[in-house]
């Protein structure tokens, strides 16, 4: 699935081009590129079918995705990514390590009685905190009207 996110200034455009030539788009906030690109990273690290992005490709809109009643329907694996989404942008931030993102998610998981285990490397979280990393410093290079674009596989 390709993806899409055009700068648009205080609004940004999200644009999935699922393999089948169907399209979502969603209007999307200042900020939500960097939540929406920490996804692309964690998803694709750790394979996941029905994370945000997974779940656009097997049909759903952003407006679904946002609706507590369907989430609550959704595979446990999103809950995974978002969890595993939050922790990568809190190693960004700087409000946790490398060294403390698998007790982080542990901790989320056991809080919501999740049973599914990651134990990434430090080098695999950091990995990924690289790469989303340089997909943030390409992002805010990019002037109004640009965009980033990534592909994301999703194996059936």
């Amino acid at each position: 699935m390709d993806i899409k996110i055009l700068n648009k200034g205080n609004r940004n455009l999200l644009i999935c081009t699922r393999n089948n030539g169907t399209i979502e788009k969603a209007e999307i906030g200042p900020n939500i590129p960097f939540h929406d690109l920490a996804h692309f990273i964690v998803e694709k690290h750790l394979g996941l079918k029905h994370g945000f992005y997974g779940n656009i490709y097997n049909g759903y809109t952003v407006k679904e995705l946002s609706d507590k009643e369907i989430i609550k329907t959704l595979p446990v694996e999103s809950v995974v990514s978002e969890i595993a989404t939050r922790a990568l942008q809190s190693i960004w931030s700087g409000a946790c390590s490398i060294e403390q993102f698998n007790s982080l998610i542990e901790a989320e998981f056991k809080n919501l009685s999740i049973n599914f285990r990651l134990n990434l490397t430090e080098e695999e979280v950091f990995q990924m905190y690289s790469q989303y990393d340089e997909l943030i410093t390409q992002w805010k290079q990019l002037k109004e009207g640009e965009s980033i674009e990534v592909r994301l596989t999703i194996k059936p």
